[in-house]
């Protein structure tokens, strides 16, 4: 025992850190009970997920009932993938802010090491884990590290630069979404003021023109349609887009402001690099624009002449002025595209 006092006073030398201890005991302290989101009850023997949420581990086990050790499983809250260990899901690894943890003794109390019964104060940078000052001796010597409460704060601003990060592509989703919503009430508005003046022009020719009159409000519905295919496609994504980043802050938030200096330490690359994952697969996308139409209502003598549609017939009016025509095959094509596609 006095091997391990002597090398725990090496390695605090080595170190060379000064420590605040009314700030760690603050932080020690931080410990609440957590809502398993499976059994909707206090965590017990609580595991964490490569995504920051957390499960009883009995939960996890009936719900990775079917899986093998190494075998991909997507998490029960945000679908991210995660792996299952060798030992199965009890070698995930648990969090100790719980009331009942797996690793730590009773809430607020120290870490210690299973094999030299140490109390757990060191993180190491090589291996990005905590340990006593035993195992750094033993089997971190070489490598760079430090007591925990001389990091803490290095990766609680590690954290903070993430989620200052995500909040930021949070609130650019939502802006984007709202102007969505607007160009599709701007679109449907367009169509429908489109389908008055159809009508208007329908009734000074209605003996001759019934029957293309419905054909061409026909054209002006499923043009409708896909207009709004359309946009609920690019909601559907942004909306999926903001349930994972909301979700991942939310965990982070909570291990920020609730995680013991241990759980922040273990949790600390697991958090950097799904916000770098989430960043990069969802880049702030472009402003929609909803196409624009007007309705062109034909000269009378050119009809009779070249046997056109007696009304009229839609274009896309483009940003720069330029119109395009729609011709109605064209749109029942589109239409039964997307019939196939179950988007009707």
């Amino acid at each position: 025992m006095k091997d391990i006092d002597r090398g725990y006073d090496i390695l605090i030398e080595t170190c060379e850190v000064i420590v605040n201890p009314e700030t760690f005991k603050t932080m020690a302290m931080a410990t609440l009970e957590v809502q398993c989101p499976i059994c909707q009850d206090e965590c017990k023997d609580l595991r964490l997920l490569p995504c920051i949420h957390s499960f009883c581990l009995e939960c996890l086990r009936r719900y990775c009932r079917d899986k093998l050790p190494g075998d991909d499983v997507p998490c029960p809250v945000c679908k991210t993938e995660f792996q299952i260990p060798k030992k199965g899901v009890v070698g995930l690894p648990s969090r100790t802010h719980a009331k009942e943890p797996s690793v730590a003794s009773e809430a607020g109390k120290e870490s210690y090491c299973e094999k030299h019964e140490e109390r757990i104060k060191m993180y190491c940078f090589d291996c990005s884990v905590n340990a006593c000052a035993m195992c750094c001796l033993e089997g971190h010597k070489s490598h760079r590290f430090e007591r925990i409460e001389a990091v803490v704060e290095q990766f609680l601003k590690s954290i903070d630069d993430e989620i200052e990060q995500l909040t930021s592509r949070i609130e650019c989703f939502c802006g984007i979404t709202a102007q969505l919503e607007a160009e599709n009430s701007k679109a449907l508005d367009n169509i429908n003021e489109l389908e008055q003046r159809v009508k208007k022009s329908s009734k000074e020719i209605q003996q001759l023109v019934d029957l293309q009159e419905r054909e061409l409000l026909q054209e002006l519905q499923l043009l409708k349609s896909v207009t709004e295919k359309e946009v609920k496609s690019h909601k559907d994504t942004l909306q999926l887009a903001l349930a994972e980043m909301e979700s991942f802050r939310t965990s982070t938030i909570e291990l920020r402001s609730k995680g013991s200096p241990s759980d922040i330490t273990e949790a600390a690359n697991d958090v950097h690099e799904r916000a770098k994952e989430l960043l990069q697969a969802y880049v702030i996308p472009r402003e929609y624009h909803a196409p624009s139409y007007e309705f062109a209502p034909v000269n009378i003598d050119e009809l009779l002449r070249d046997e056109q549609n007696f009304i009229g017939h839609v274009v896309e009016v483009g940003e720069s002025g330029n119109t395009k025509s729609y011709q109605g095959h064209v749109l029942v094509a589109i239409y039964f595209c997307y019939a196939s596609a179950g988007c009707v």
